[in-house]
């Protein structure tokens, strides 16, 4: 196929889609039959590999990770497919860590360009391809799968996993996946297979009895995290940065397994990690007659979540000389949980948020919340999705436009170095925000 003759084709190519992250409604193509279809004449890639499928309105990438990193601590060569993707789109697949080359991308354009000519996917269903031709040509032992939007139509949702995961139900996307916690529950559930194990994190009684019901509708196992009674603790001695803006850096979660009180260390603190952790172990104990992890193999593995790089954006200290830090604080929910991560700190001062988020997510119970800062700043993306600032203001105090050009922006920030400062919002901001770090960093 002499249309992708090099990298940039494909990139090109890839450019030229309508993504979610770009476009939002238009790029989703719901639906498994043209996903299913493309596999079929792949040889169905998705069935060469064992794999576990995640779904959820949040914690499913980070639970992804968490169990990414512990079969490959264990000594299993595991594939990792996420999204979105925050740099780069390599970003989504991963074998033990290490991103998918510029050659193997190219060469799946090349082996079926022609094909995806004809099928016409979606920007979402050719990467899932991709992940799971990749896995599958490079005969991993087991993948890690994260579903991009709901769960029953998503085009990952065409494998048979050993474990299913859904790890919290919240009101997101309910112009696809429907107004209520039971709907939504529906579509996540629907990833749950015929006779297979799924594990459940932390959610509502609502959500939790609808997917039990459609769990024992399908004689599928349903495990709960709660029976972990998993719980959260700071590391008390980890202060000592506290006057210079540096948040507490490790904390330990503690859960019950084999009626044993469990403590792990691990080096990413925002208390919602506890319930991730938890939910990562339950899916190990539940997959270990095939695929054993130990516990002391589990706990070197969360000890370095952070520092293995596969988990960017979640609270994040952006640069080792700067107090800054980006939390993609997307919805509801995940406001909360930056609102907890905060209140741990034991800053002399009170942090600078810097948002920007997407035109469906700008209401009152996401944005209300940072109404306690007295410093918010709004920064509006070059994207069709990104919400204007006259839809932030209603729902936050005091709130204001960053500089219009790069070079104020630059000057702004230059001002802010002693200062801790927060930036959330949508993970697409994340790109945004590193390039103007490189620039302040560079000239300091």
């Amino acid at each position: 196929m002499t249309r992708f003759s090099h990298i940039s084709d494909v990139y090109r190519y890839l450019d030229q889609l309508p993504s979610f992250q770009v476009h939002g409604a238009v790029a989703a193509k719901l639906g498994l039959d043209r996903i299913r279809s493309f596999c079929s004449r792949l040889g169905d890639p998705h069935r060469k590999v064992p794999c576990i499928h995640l779904a959820g309105t949040n914690g499913k990438g980070s639970v992804a990770v968490m169990l990414a990193l512990a079969y490959q601590r264990a000594g299993y060569r595991c594939g990792l497919y996420t999204s979105p993707h925050l740099l780069q789109v390599r970003e989504r697949f991963r074998i033990n860590g290490a991103m998918i080359p510029d050659d193997e991308f190219l060469r799946f354009f090349r082996l079926h360009g022609d094909l995806l000519m004809e099928v016409e996917l979606s920007y979402f269903e050719i990467t899932t391809a991709l992940a799971f031709w990749w896995f599958a040509d490079q005969n991993v032992d087991m993948a890690i799968l994260e579903t991009g939007l709901g769960g029953r139509l998503d085009a990952t949702n065409i494998v048979d996993p050993e474990v299913s995961v859904i790890t919290s139900i919240g009101l997101d996307h309910s112009n696809f996946l429907g107004k209520t916690i039971t709907s939504i529950a529906t579509e996540k559930a629907g990833i749950i297979k015929s006779g297979r194990p799924v594990v459940i994190g932390n959610m509502s009684a609502t959500a939790r009895k609808t997917i039990t019901e459609i769990a024992h509708k399908k004689r599928s196992e349903v495990r709960d995290v709660r029976a972990l009674n998993p719980c959260h603790q700071a590391d008390e001695t980890d202060r000592g940065g506290a006057d210079r803006g540096d948040a507490i850096s490790s904390a330990f979660c503690r859960f019950v397994e084999h009626k044993q009180q469990i403590t792990v260390q691990t080096d990413v603190m925002a208390p919602i990690h506890c319930w991730n952790m938890a939910t990562a172990r339950l899916v190990t104990l539940t997959a270990e007659a095939r695929f054993p992890v130990s516990l002391p193999l589990f706990r070197e593995a969360m000890r370095s979540i952070h520092s293995s790089g596969m988990l960017p954006g979640r609270f994040e200290k952006l640069s080792p000389d700067l107090p800054w830090y980006f939390d993609g604080a997307h919805n509801r929910e995940a406001v909360e949980a930056l609102m907890q991560t905060i209140k741990r700190q034991d800053w002399k001062k009170e942090p600078v948020i810097v948002m920007s988020i997407m035109k469906d997510k700008a209401e009152k119970k996401m944005l209300e919340p940072f109404s306690v800062f007295k410093k918010n700043y709004y920064y509006k993306q070059d994207m069709e999705r990104a919400a204007d600032i006259a839809q932030i203001t209603p729902y936050v105090t005091d709130i204001r436009s960053l500089p219009p050009t790069e070079e104020e922006i630059h000057d702004f920030f230059n001002g802010l170095t002693e200062q801790v400062v927060i930036f959330t919002g949508s993970f697409y901001f994340y790109g945004v925000v590193k390039r103007w770090i490189s620039r302040i960093v560079t000239a300091k």
